[in-house]
């Protein structure tokens, strides 16, 4: 049991349903993160989670996906999940120069984002920052460069992010695996 309270379940611990589900997951990191080690013990709302990704994240590239991820994180200061998604920008091709101008680092080259990146960069900001309120112009911004449908899936994303910085800055959770930089 951590400081939070909160028990930590091994992936031999968690239903078995839920572990074929998150195999390929852990597979694929290389490791059981502890955001899965702590909300495994609601298995019916982890399995809808993991839906819910598959199909806010169908309609991106993995480009303008990352891109969410690690503008929403930065700027939340959600280093468990900027991390990961770091770790897997790197997976998909991206450059560090490309992760450094999503997360809006200092003195970062933000013409290595495109401009339909660049766009949900802004949007991310935009409804991360002001939790949602007045973003109607950047939403607009958004849908010209984007359509509707992208810059919809876009928000849903955001929120799916903003949901997953907030939890893990609530419990300070903590990866076994360092930062690209």
């Amino acid at each position: 049991m951590n400081a939070d309270g909160l028990k930590r379940l091994s992936l031999d611990e968690i239903a078995p349903e839920l572990r074929a589900e998150l195999e390929p997951t852990v597979a694929r990191l290389g490791y059981f993160g502890e955001f899965f080690q702590v909300f495994s013990a609601v298995p019916g709302a982890v399995s809808a989670f993991m839906g819910y990704t598959k199909a806010v994240k169908a309609p991106l590239a993995d480009s303008e996906n990352e891109v969410l991820a690690l503008t929403v994180c930065a700027a939340l200061g959600d280093s468990y999940e900027r991390i990961q998604h770091e770790r897997l920008s790197v997976r998909l091709g991206l450059s560090t120069d490309w992760i450094a101008a999503a997360e809006g680092r200092a003195g970062a080259d933000m013409a290595c984002l495109s401009v339909e990146e660049a766009a949900l960069r802004e949007l991310a900001l935009a409804v991360s920052g002001a939790h949602g309120k007045d973003c109607q112009t950047a939403v607009a911004a958004a849908a010209a460069i984007l359509g509707a449908q992208k810059t919809a899936t876009a928000l849903l994303q955001i929120t799916r992010f903003m949901g997953i910085a907030t939890l893990c800055n609530a419990l300070e959770l903590s990866l076994p695996v360092p930062s690209v930089f």
